[in-house]
């Protein structure tokens, strides 16, 4: 068994030193034309775009990974595999985050969330795999968790598959779509999980 504070600290320092490197991508003008600042900003709007974007996500998973360490009672060798795989893919980042800003295309659009996707699938793998090996605390709180991270699997899948059903303007269309439809069965899984609870509590 291995100490999880140890592999908290580890995700702490992947993600800080992933999430400080997001910035070195964001370049400030060396030549201002004729139509000013503000024109060439707006030139490397998608480079803001993918950082914010990449930052927000990267601060989701961060929580996640977290909650998913609170659940664990313990961490054995089996979920070693699925945690490092988790922070491999998050040290991919910088670059599918550098490639969607600089070519905003279906195929940088396919790779950044084939990447998002490898880390949400990876952080479902190790919270199955620790259910399994019954590391985890049952109840309430791992139930949410597993709906939590499903959800994104779903959200992040629907990324990948957006740029092959929609036309480039609209491919955000799909993950909003699935944010609200997971959203909104997590919603509904919650409050009969809830009730269950209640009842069990009752009885």
């Amino acid at each position: 068994m291995f100490r999880k504070h140890r592999l908290e600290g580890l995700s702490d320092a992947i993600f800080a030193i992933v999430m400080t490197l997001l910035v070195l991508d964001l370049k400030v003008p060396e030549t201002v034309g004729s139509e000013g600042l503000r024109h060439a900003l707006a030139h490397d709007s998608a480079t803001w775009y993918s950082f914010v974007l990449t930052f927000l996500l990267a601060s989701v998973f961060w929580v996640l990974q977290h909650q998913v360490f609170d659940l664990l009672e313990e961490v054995a060798h089996q979920t070693l595999i699925p945690t490092f795989v988790f922070l491999g893919f998050v040290t991919v980042l910088p670059f599918s985050t550098a490639l969607l800003g600089h070519h905003p295309e279906p195929l940088s659009v396919a790779i950044y969330f084939a990447n998002q996707f490898a880390i949400a699938i990876s952080l479902t793998a190790k919270l199955e795999i620790a259910r399994a090996l019954n590391h985890v605390r049952p109840g309430f709180d791992m139930k949410v968790m597993r709906a939590k991270l499903y959800g994104i699997c779903i959200i992040m899948g629907g990324g990948i598959l957006a740029p092959l059903v929609l036309p480039s303007r609209h491919m955000w269309l799909v993950p909003v779509a699935l944010v609200l439809i997971t959203r909104f069965i997590r919603y509904k899984l919650t409050r009969h999980w809830k009730k269950q609870d209640l009842q069990l509590t009752t009885s």
